[in-house]
């Protein structure tokens, strides 16, 4: 049965990838470089207002960084804002907002292709290159302008090398570094500013802002400092200008609370944008801004400050400010604040220019005035029905996948009856299957839907309570477990709550960093200590586990005792030596002599121990090591959670072993539920936002491998998990479970997961297809789609198949 089934999953992951690639689709795009639509001559002859461009994007730059006080820092350019010399918007930003959509938003005007979101750590990728697109890069570059870039190699893998005079790239994945990756920026800034006749355009890309929130939150101790060194940035760059240049300061997107990004809450969509010149004080400010003194006080409106633009209306803005014509694709709309620059002629001109532009792209008759009014309130029509139609299904691939996966689903189904040990089971496993799936119709229960996961593990403590009852302290201990792991984060999307376990500890941490030792010690030293071997190999991986967790934890400007930090302290000084910024330079020594002697670890259980004594050792003892480096890729709020999930094991294995009847199917379906339990529970929930990058980095250097932390990336994320993943096959092993083949036994054991991946499957997909042109599709469906595959890709192949067939075969 092993390879019929290993069989079934390559299809059905084939199925669910030929289903993505139909469903995610390649916008169509207009190929060629703009003209004007009407007055081309006269246009043409028009003088630019502004000869030189300056912009600045600061990654993640939400905005209430720029324009509330509680959270912003940027006195320099307040300043410029309440003189009249800037004028400030809230930009929203088209989810999904991450980098790379946003920035082909910013440059071209087109709304994103959620295919973009992945794309967006693909650093080798190159589909998603803008050589052939029209963009205001590319209309200044047809221009014989000059473009000086630096920052962000993104901008290098949109645009060709020939779109830029001079180019420093910096990576945009390494994100535990904070101050390098800016300084890089800012150290070409005196440069070019000495020699402002050598170039036309400038861009400035800095990823500090947004790395400080990737690591500690929107409101981590890191934000003021970098606040203010890119104030000072703006201030070098405006005082060196003059009155032909413009200096557009902005975020590409924002993010939420914790510091991600890439869903659409109003954070994450709500990016601040400046424009400031010498020129603007000569003109009227903003209607908003006129009667308003940034920053604003004590002000709470879903982010938006000032006047609410589109982040795509930056590119019609610019050509018409720079007298090129507006890309080719973009659907933007000229900013009208910036109208009263031009006369009367030339503004209504511009608007005309700007309107013919968008009827070219929607193919709607012309049918509106010429009066400016008329004109802005047909192009925002234009603007909304183009942001939601520009998607193109490949409804061949769409069906070839689905109906694939249905006929797997189906052999899946008619192997587990056939298999099955009791059919009670196995209607278990289906009715749990077609429960979940029923939500996929649904948007909110699909951002919620770590409450049923919730019920359903209370469901399950409580049917097992009816057939042990003398067994009520066991209950009792798993069921207080589980409210612990129900209160320890914030789970859906709908609601926050203020007080969580995680916050109350990460603001406590002597006693959070109590538990973390704790923690790591009662995992590491529940291995089958019999000897000094065992006593000292158990020892050195917690401590080696506690201190390099502790020292990164550290680097990342997070709290911790002071007895710890003199443990890491003299640890730090053994490795590298008395060095300045000491912590820093030993991160990632540290980090890279756990894995080593992690790895160490393993090949001696794998194979000095059955060469040298004969013997075998345990799929728990192998499991208890895994655990260390699960609690290694753990954020340190989180980690107590595995000694809760400690406390829970053996009570848990009273249970299922007071029961009797318990099986495959039996461990199988617990563990599912367990592994998505904690999952939600861990922090996660179903929006690209809450992917934590925290720890992928983990003794990663700067150049690093995009696979390698890839890897990490998912092993942080889905930590708790693997360990439930894997303590189906602890418990089996206790129970006597085991088959005499270890592959039967493996399959077995998977069988009952991949029905409830297959079922639930069919149903997402189908829902996809249905509510393919929903409000929501984008910003809630097609990021559950992405979930699914990565845990059909990561948790059900690499860790249930790859790794738990590992652990069984060398054990």
């Amino acid at each position: 049965m092993f390879f019929r089934l290993l069989l079934l999953l390559i299809v059905q992951l084939v199925a669910i990838l030929v289903f993505s690639v139909g469903f995610f689709p390649q916008k169509a795009v207009l190929k060629g470089n703009a003209e004007f639509w009407i007055n081309g001559d006269e246009q043409r002859a028009m003088d630019p207002q502004f000869e030189k461009l300056v912009v600045i994007v600061i990654d993640a730059l939400r905005s209430d960084f720029l324009f509330e006080e509680n959270m912003s820092n940027f006195n320099f350019t307040h300043g410029l804002l309440n003189q009249g010399y800037a004028w400030g918007y809230t930009a929203y930003s088209n989810p999904p907002t991450v980098t790379l959509p946003r920035l082909k938003g910013i440059t071209t005007g087109t709304t994103p292709n959620f295919l973009d979101a992945i794309l967006n750590v693909a650093e080798d990728d190159s589909s998603s290159n803008l050589k052939d697109q029209d963009s205001w890069l590319k209309q200044l570059h047809i221009r014989n302008k000059r473009i000086d870039f630096f920052g962000d190699d993104t901008w290098l893998k949109l645009f060709p090398e020939e779109f830029f005079q001079r180019r420093d790239g910096t990576n945009s994945f390494f994100v535990s570094d904070f101050e390098e990756v800016d300084f890089n920026v800012t150290r070409h800034l005196p440069e070019e500013l000495n020699t402002q006749s050598d170039w036309d355009a400038l861009i400035l890309h800095y990823l500090g802002l947004d790395h400080i929130g990737h690591k500690g939150g929107s409101r981590s101790q890191f934000m003021a400092p970098k606040h203010r060194e890119m104030d000072e940035v703006i201030k070098t760059v405006f005082e060196a200008s003059d009155e032909k240049t413009l200096v557009c300061i902005m975020g590409d997107h924002g993010m939420n609370d914790l510091g991600n990004h890439g869903g659409s809450s109003s954070g994450e969509t709500s990016a601040g944008l400046v424009f400031a010149s010498k020129k603007l004080v000569n003109f009227r400010k903003p209607t908003v801004q006129e009667n308003i003194k940034v920053p604003y006080r004590n002000y709470e409106d879903n982010h938006q400050y000032l006047k609410l633009v589109n982040q795509i209306d930056f590119v019609p803005t610019i050509a018409s400010l720079f007298n090129f014509p507006i890309p080719k694709n973009s659907i933007g709309i000229i900013i009208d604040d910036f109208l009263q620059l031009f006369n009367r002629d030339a503004a209504s001109l511009k608007v005309q220019e700007n309107y013919q532009q968008l009827l070219h792209i929607s193919k709607t008759p012309d049918s509106a005035s010429h009066d400016i009014a008329t004109l802005f309130a047909s192009m925002k029509e234009m603007q909304d029905s183009l942001s939601q139609s520009a998607t193109n299904y490949n409804y061949v691939l769409i069906a070839i996948g689905y109906l694939t996966l249905l006929i797997v689903t189906l052999v899946a189904l008619r192997i587990a009856v056939v298999k099955r040990p009791h059919f009670a089971h196995l209607a278990a496993v289906v009715v749990v299957s077609i429960l979940l799936s029923m939500s996929t119709f649904g948007s909110s229960f699909v951002e919620e839907e770590h409450q049923f996961w919730w019920w359903i593990a209370c469901g399950l403590v409580i049917i097992s309570g009816f057939s042990t009852k003398n067994h009520w302290k066991s209950l009792a201990i798993v069921s207080v477990c589980l409210r612990l792991i129900r209160g320890w984060n914030n789970s859906g999307q709908k609601y926050v709550y203020e007080r969580t376990m995680f916050s109350m500890l990460t603001a406590r941490p002597e006693l959070l960093w109590s538990l973390n030792a704790i923690t790591i010690f009662v995992t590491c030293f529940d291995l089958n200590v019999r000897s000094i071997y065992s006593l000292a190999s158990s020892f050195l991986l917690a401590g080696l586990c506690l201190t390099s967790k502790a020292n990164l934890t550290l680097v990342s400007g997070e709290g911790l005792p002071a007895w710890l930090q003199s443990v890491v302290h003299r640890s730090c000084l053994l490795l590298v030596g008395d060095l300045p910024n000491l912590n820093k330079l030993a991160s990632v020594p540290f980090a890279r002599l756990f894995h080593k002697y992690l790895m160490l670890l393993l090949l001696a259980h794998f194979t000095f121990q059955r060469m040298f004594t004969g013997s075998k050792r345990s799929v728990q003892d192998i499991n208890r090591i895994i655990t260390a480096f699960l609690i290694f890729q753990t954020v340190p709020g989180n980690i107590p959670l595995f000694l809760v999930f400690e406390g829970m094991r053996p009570h848990l294995l009273e249970i299922m072993t007071a029961l009797g009847s318990i099986d495959e199917f039996a461990l199988s379906l617990t563990s599912l539920i367990l592994q998505h339990l904690t999952f939600f529970q861990l922090g996660n929930t179903n929006s690209i936002a809450t992917v934590n990058l925290a720890n992928a980095y983990n003794g990663v250097s700067e150049n690093y491998n995009i696979y390698v932390v890839g890897m990490l990336m998912c092993i942080s994320n889905f930590a708790p998990s693997i360990y439930w993943s894997l303590w189906q096959l602890t418990t089996a092993e206790r129970l006597g479970v085991l088959r005499i083949s270890k592959m039967e036994h493996l399959s077995m054991l998977k069988l009952p997961e991949f029905v409830v991946y297959c079922i639930f499957g069919c149903f997402l997909l189908g829902s996809c297809i249905i509510l393919r042109y929903h409000l929501f599709i984008w910003s809630v469906f097609s990021p559950k789609l992405c979930y699914y595959v990565t845990w059909n890709l990561f948790m059900n192949l690499i860790i249930n198949w790859g790794l738990g067939g590992l652990v069984l075969w060398f054990s």
